[in-house]
Parts: C-alpha cells; structure tokens; sequence
C-alpha cells in the first residue's frame, strides 16, 4: 500500500498515513528505542510505502519506507482547509436531541448542588 504521511512523532516513532485506497487511516507504532532522537523517520507530506494489517479495529502500517520525502508537505493543511468548508448537511444525517435527564435522588447530589 502507498500512502502520504499526515501526521509522525520522531521521539515515539509513529506516525499515520492517508492511504492511496482512500479508506481508513492508517496507524504506525515503531519501536521507540530504534529512533535516532535528531532526525525523524517521516515528515508530513512524505510518500511511503508499507504493509497494512488490521488489529483491533483498526488500519496498521507495517515496515513503511519513504519513497519520495516532501511529494505532498502540504497535504495536511489542504484537507484542514479543505474539512473547514464542510457543512453539517454535507457531512451527514441529523443529530438527534437528547433529552435532558431527571435530577438525580438528593442522597446522589455533590455537596453545592440544589
């Protein structure tokens, strides 16, 4: 799988990745220990390549390599500016209410509550 690096953290060695199938994200968790603490592995905007599995729910990234460093830096404030325009409407469905619960009994209410 390819994938563009949104998001990394050098010191924790992770990092997320938009995927080129345009699913779920997916989510890289290296081992800290094996992280050179100046320089970071990935930068946002960078191409990788890499192994996907899932666990737990979710989309994993297993041994990502960088194809090309900087082949989209911008793309993280591009889907920002992007999303920022979304209305509710294109976004999805109603919202239901939810109904506002009972006082609870006086024996249950914090010490300041009437």
């Amino acid at each position: 799988m390819y994938g563009v690096v949104l998001w990394s953290d050098a010191r924790s060695n992770k990092a997320v990745f938009w995927c080129e199938d345009h699913g779920d994200l997916a989510y890289f968790q290296g081992d800290p220990a094996t992280v050179n603490q100046t320089t970071s592995c990935f930068d946002a905007g960078d191409l990788v390549q890499f192994e996907v599995y899932h666990e737990a729910k979710l989309r994993k990234a297993l041994n990502p390599k960088v194809v090309r460093s900087k082949a989209d830096a911008d793309l993280p404030n591009k889907l920002l500016r992007h999303s920022a325009g979304i209305t509710r409407k294109q976004t999805g469905g109603e919202v239901l209410p939810f109904r506002p619960k009972a006082a609870p009994p006086v024996e249950f209410r914090h010490r300041g509550q009437a």
